[in-house]
């Protein structure tokens, strides 16, 4: 069983370099990322059911393999999936949550828990799971401030 957090700052309020994203523009970017993974990741392809408002069921396919996730969207606060126990799958979950521990300094906190399927004793399965999960988190962070900087949310979303 892989269970792993890592956090991630997004606002960096003493960097005049950065610019300072509001936590409804990092919450767009997370709602895309969560309806519409390929477009953060493009070896995916998805697709998903509406169940109720903030809830859906998206279905995720890569390479010969599919897995289906209940997602649900807790507004400006956090997002959770978890694998539908009805199919034949892995069982996974993960949150992602923004953390402003003071105004406008915003990070996101990023919570994987899931079967680990190891074939060889001799390779790390869940170390080189870590790793991908933090360069995926970090190259999502950097999609939505490019998102948000050239206020492109709306087009992207609708």
């Amino acid at each position: 069983m892989l269970d792993f957090e890592h956090i991630i700052q997004v606002n960096d309020l003493g960097n005049k370099a950065i610019t300072v994203l509001t936590r409804s523009q990092l919450w767009q970017g997370l709602v895309l990322r969560a309806r519409n993974p390929e477009k953060f990741n493009h070896g995916l392809q998805c697709s998903h059911e509406v169940l109720k408002e903030n809830e859906f069921i998206r279905t995720i396919e890569v390479g010969g393999t599919s897995f289906c996730e209940k997602v649900i969207l807790c507004p400006e606060q956090k997002i959770c999936t978890r694998t539908i126990p009805d199919f034949d799958q892995i069982n996974a979950q993960s949150t992602t949550s923004i953390e402003e521990p003071q105004t406008g300094s915003l990070f996101v906190r990023f919570h994987y828990k899931r079967d680990l399927d190891v074939i060889d004793e001799r390779i790390d399965v869940g170390g080189h799971l870590k790793e991908a999960y933090v360069q995926l988190d970090r190259d999502t962070i950097s999609l939505i401030r490019m998102l948000a900087e050239s206020e492109l949310f709306d087009r992207t979303i609708n």
